[in-house]
């Protein structure tokens, strides 16, 4: 953040310009780049927990020397810092990495609790997102959902690419999904393994690599480049909700209606203590689509009489998939940058316009 690295130069070398550019820049700039939930306005956890820092240092700083600003940004840095905060936990795992929606991976950002310890010395309160509880938070000025229910947390991209203006680090990842069991990763997205303009950059932020659905080998956003997005998917409708003992999720993007005058994509996630049920509907034309669910490389992945079987270490899931057009395929996922590890992938082909699998698991 140039607008932090100017203000410490201009507090450690005592410059009232570069103080005073600084403060004005940072009124502009907090608000327009911390979004209402605490989420940063580019949409990736891992950015999140990197700008999270830097807001930290900032807040450090002008406690210790708390003549070099007015008080008014010091109350805006603390108010945005703690909501920002909250952000961190709803979009960590339970394993306390990132999720990973947009360009995020683990290993770049300092882990969570090292920003836990950092936010608590500076006088911030960390409130834990408890797993055990059934419930759901929609982060509705980001466009994420999360819900848990007995110890599992889910994740849920309902958002926009974003910001309009700077879309980066988007992917074309609308309506995907990431869940823990317990402690362990499952599904999982793919991962951002490097930057630049090659073939690896641009599948890493195609509709293929993520847990949604593809129509016609088509992509939700046009992401492009290293660095670009053209038309995009909008989030038309979202709901969030508990229902009784489950907790549900839906949304609806219009990506390839606007990109090839296609179906709008529904997807309904419901969540409860032993199943994840998610159901996905196409409205409008379109000649072939597949859901893909990608699976964390740690777990032991099989089709064995037309049924899913994961078995990870402290749990195993099934799925049937009698009637179902299904194929298990070998993949990768990208915990780090420059980092490959082959994992399994889920492929589910529609048969009409709506697709529909059940998980289920029994912990051990």
């Amino acid at each position: 953040m140039n607008l932090k690295a100017l203000l410490f130069a201009g507090v450690v070398f005592k410059n009232k310009l570069w103080i005073n550019t600084a403060i004005k820049g940072l009124f502009k700039e907090i608000p327009e780049q911390i979004l209402e939930d605490g989420a940063n306005f580019e949409l990736s956890p891992m950015y999140h927990s990197l700008i999270l820092v830097d807001m930290l240092d900032m807040y450090n700083l002008v406690n210790a020397y708390p003549d070099c600003v007015p008080n008014e940004l010091v109350n805006l840095i603390r108010e945005y810092t703690q909501k920002m905060i909250g952000f961190m936990h709803f979009m960590a795992h339970t394993d306390g990495g990132v999720s990973f929606f947009n360009d995020s991976v683990d290993g770049i950002a300092p882990v969570m609790a090292r920003i836990e310890e950092y936010a608590l010395k500076l006088g911030f309160a960390i409130s834990q997102f408890d797993t055990k509880k059934t419930q759901v938070v929609d982060l509705k000025a980001s466009g994420y959902m999360v819900a848990s229910h007995s110890g599992n947390k889910l994740q849920f991209d309902a958002a926009d690419v974003g910001p309009d203006y700077i879309p980066g680090h988007a992917h074309a990842d609308t309506l995907s999904f990431e869940l823990s069991i317990g402690k362990e990763r499952v599904f999982v997205n793919t991962g951002t393994s490097q930057y630049g303009l090659g073939e690896r950059r641009l599948i890493e932020r195609k509709t293929v690599s993520h847990n949604t659905v593809e129509v016609d080998k088509v992509d939700s956003s046009q992401v492009w480049s290293g660095f670009r997005v053209a038309k995009r998917a909008r989030v038309i409708k979202r709901d969030a909700l508990v229902s009784g003992d489950h907790v549900v999720l839906h949304a609806v993007h219009n990506g390839y209606k606007k990109i090839i005058r296609g179906p709008l994509h529904s997807r309904t996630l419901t969540l409860s203590g032993n199943t994840l049920k998610v159901n996905d509907v196409l409205e409008g034309k379109f000649t072939q689509a597949v859901a893909r669910f990608y699976l964390h490389p740690s777990l032991k992945v099989r089709i064995q009489n037309e049924e899913l079987v994961v078995v990870g270490e402290h749990f195993q899931m099934q799925a049937n998939l009698a009637a179902l057009k299904a194929k298990l395929v070998d993949s990768t996922w990208h915990p780090n940058f420059g980092v490959t590890e082959a994992n399994k992938c889920l492929e589910l082909y529609f048969a009409g316009t709506q697709n529909m699998i059940n998980f289920t698991w029994t912990t051990k």
